[in-house]
């Protein structure tokens, strides 16, 4: 009984006994959930227009094709299907449409598609195809308005249109040799996922405009010519000059284009571009390059002016906004905003002149998405993290009285998406034992139908039992953790830790989810005698801005003092072999399995650290200034974090990997860990990926964790 007290911070305990014996391979372990270990889903499942009816893409009665849902009764009926919709796209076009393309509803009858593209639309009561427009096989960053399907796109860094009445406007002329115009900028931080934004009435094109021509180019060497070559690219690193970035407005009507005067200092970022319901205005965050104060502005889009600077947010810390604002629906005046102000991610309601009217949320916890609204927009519908950060759920919140009403129950991950009426809503459901449950609810919680319970695809496999652990750090600060079991776990023996970490900002890991993907590796080792171990320090997200700003300046200082927690607690435990403990993470996980090997020598026997950062210099500035500050003003910080300033400390095995074109964290990271062991010394084993990038997929991903793992079973 002794092992059993020791677990005196289980907090629940997943005895997920599988009755099958059969052993993942690496193959399954990697690439299975892509495969035959795939959870089952319903493919395209979405809601049809501003109805209360669904579709998705699945066989019914022997065909393949669209199909509507019932919400209520969960009936099913075939719309159309692929062969149907094969030959009608073929009497308007030379296309051949092997697969159902994604489909985009207009309304309850008319749908869209581009394939191969050629945007189609469908008519469901004529059932017949048009052919809309297209553009050419070279366009990037494709953008199509829904309502008149003139589509923007980019070909070699510069912007065009294609018109639905036929022709093409070229809009930028300036694009290449740094300058870039329509993609994403600020390398995607801020929640930029585009650089396209057409106006609701599609009278207007907003785009940003990226001037690099500022930013050291980096050398990527390409081996596959002879001789190999330079590829550069830009590569902003912290401190240095970084890029300069512009919001354009072409209006479609006048031709002609305006640069919204955004103002100095020209390195600010420029995020959330978003334009009101009426089309008469843009929005912009505007955050200052140290990233600790943002204005949120408004500006007239036919003639650039800033009309107003409606509300500024300041923090000691750093300010990193990840939403758009959320205009009411129905109303043109008012929006709800994202916020961090009160130490969580929280919700508050302004009008467009920028007056608050009043912070809707209160919670102690972080709101993670927001879902919708209610038939008249008294209530919106988000969802937010739970039990510290483990738990996801969908809540209600009155727009006039703040009050919050849990819609989801169940213990787990909960992803939800409301019908256009706001009546309904599609739940997506997973936890530690269920793959996914997929169901309708109605706004007040109340479960409708379940569309889909998805079976356990390792059923039939000998996998670990997972515990779910609250480990208390120095300071009394719950973290969360996770530990798989060997499969044949027998608390008389001892066994050998691999210790999986990330610990960087973004990087929770410990959720109450399903464990799939390449996730699956932990169990492959569960089933060969290692106990897999992982744990959240703080620097991690969903536990408020306290938990996440503690690294602010010192990046590895404290998580590797949270990591120590759960390695102080693994050593407690009877069953654990304490001499034979190893750590592994890639990115930020490579950073700290390194911190962890060489900042706490001796307690790992073996590391493998995948494309990890050495020298915080060396990264680029907008992930690494918002944690670090520059080096110019945080020398100390930057000395304290440098891993080859512990190169003389490295005890045990440690094998480190990179893509040899990695261009997110750059190779001169690694190979300057290389060249300060050989100046010491000190043994390193290293391994190169030719071509590979930050990471490595398909069969280079199975080779990737063969390699692992056999370090693993030969050095631990």
């Amino acid at each position: 009984m002794r092992w059993k007290l020791v677990l005196i911070f289980v907090f629940f305990t997943i005895i997920s006994s599988f009755a099958g014996d059969k052993l993942l391979t690496m193959q399954e372990a990697i690439l299975g959930s892509y495969g035959k270990l795939r959870v089952r889903n319903i493919n395209q499942l979405k809601w049809i227009g501003n109805s209360n009816e669904l579709s998705c893409v699945d066989s019914l009665n022997g065909l393949y094709g669209l199909v509507r849902i019932d919400p209520l009764s969960g009936d099913k009926k075939m719309l159309l299907t692929l062969d149907s919709l094969k030959s009608a796209v073929k009497k308007v076009s030379e296309i051949s449409i092997r697969r159902f393309p994604s489909v985009n509803w207009i309304n309850r009858d008319t749908f869209y598609l581009f394939y191969h593209n050629n945007l189609f639309v469908y008519n469901l009561r004529t059932k017949s195809a048009c052919l809309k427009n297209s553009v050419p096989d070279k366009a990037q960053n494709i953008r199509i308005h829904p309502k008149s399907f003139n589509i923007a796109y980019t070909i070699d860094d510069n912007l065009f249109v294609s018109l639905c009445s036929g022709g093409k406007i070229q809009i930028t002329f300036d694009g290449g040799n740094g300058i870039k115009n329509g993609s994403v900028v600020h390398r995607n931080e801020f929640g930029i996922n585009k650089g396209i934004f057409w106006s609701p009435d599609g009278n207007y094109l907003a785009f940003y405009r990226k001037d690099e021509r500022f930013v050291t180019k980096y050398p990527l060497v390409d081996i596959d010519s002879r001789p190999a070559k330079v590829r550069f690219i830009r590569y902003p690193m912290t401190g240095m000059a970084s890029e300069h970035v512009s919001v354009g407005v072409y209006n479609i009507l006048s031709g002609s284009t305006t640069f919204l005067q955004t103002g100095e200092p020209a390195d600010k970022y420029l995020t959330h571009v978003t334009w009101s319901p009426d089309s008469k205005s843009v929005f912009i965050a505007e955050l200052n390059r140290d990233q600790n104060h943002l204005r949120f502005c408004v500006f007239d889009p036919a003639t650039g002016e800033r009309r107003k600077i409606l509300f500024e947010e300041r923090d000691k810390e750093w300010v990193e906004p990840l939403y758009d604002p959320i205009f009411i629906k129905g109303k043109n005046n008012r929006f709800l905003w994202f916020s961090m102000r009160d130490g969580f991610n929280n919700l508050y309601l302004y009008d467009t002149n920028g007056r608050l009217i009043r912070q809707v949320t209160h919670l102690k916890t972080d709101i993670t998405g927001f879902s919708g609204f209610d038939p008249e927009s008294k209530k919106i519908f988000f969802t937010a993290a739970k039990n510290n950060g483990l738990e996801q759920h969908c809540f209600s919140a009155s727009l006039k009285s703040g009050k919050i009403t849990q819609l989801t129950k169940q213990n787990g991950l909960h992803r939800t998406d409301f019908s256009g009426d706001g009546k309904y809503f599609i739940d997506r459901f997973t936890n530690h034992t269920v793959p996914r449950i997929i169901s309708v609810f109605d706004c007040s919680g109340k479960k409708q139908t379940e569309l889909l319970k998805a079976e356990n695809p390792v059923k039939e496999y000998k996998l670990g039992k997972i515990e779910y652990l609250k480990i208390k750090n120095k300071q009394g600060i719950t973290l969360n953790a996770r530990m798989i079991l060997p499969a044949d776990f027998d608390p008389q023996k001892k066994y050998p830790v691999i210790v999986y970490v990330y610990g960087g900002p973004h990087g929770q890991m410990v959720r109450d989810s399903w464990l799939s993907g390449w996730s699956l590796w932990f169990q492959y080792m569960a089933e060969r005698g290692y106990i897999v171990f992982t744990l959240d320090n703080r620097g991690t997200n969903n536990r408020g801005s306290d938990f996440e700003q503690t690294v602010f300046r010192n990046l590895g200082k404290y998580e590797v003092e949270d990591q120590m927690a759960g390695i102080n607690y693994l050593k407690k435990c009877s069953f654990v072999d304490t001499l034979r403990i190893g750590v592994h993470g890639w990115s930020y996980g490579g950073f700290m399995t390194i911190s962890l090997m060489t900042r706490q020598p001796g307690v790992f026997k073996t590391a493998v650290a995948g494309g990890p950062v050495i020298d915080w210099r060396y990264y680029e500035v907008m992930y690494g200034e918002r944690y670090m500050d520059t080096p110019q003003s945080n020398p100390n910080g930057y000395k304290e974090a440098n891993l080859l300033n512990y190169v003389d400390n490295l005890k045990g095995k440690l094998l480190i990997i990179n893509g040899a074109v990695d261009p997110t964290v750059v190779w001169q990271n690694s190979l300057s860990y290389l060249r300060k062991a050989i100046d010491l010394g000190k043994q390193v084993d290293y391994f190169v990926y030719p071509g590979d990038e930050h990471n490595m997929f398909g069969k280079d991903r199975v080779h990737l964790y063969q390699k692992i793992t056999d370090y693993f079973t030969e050095n631990l």
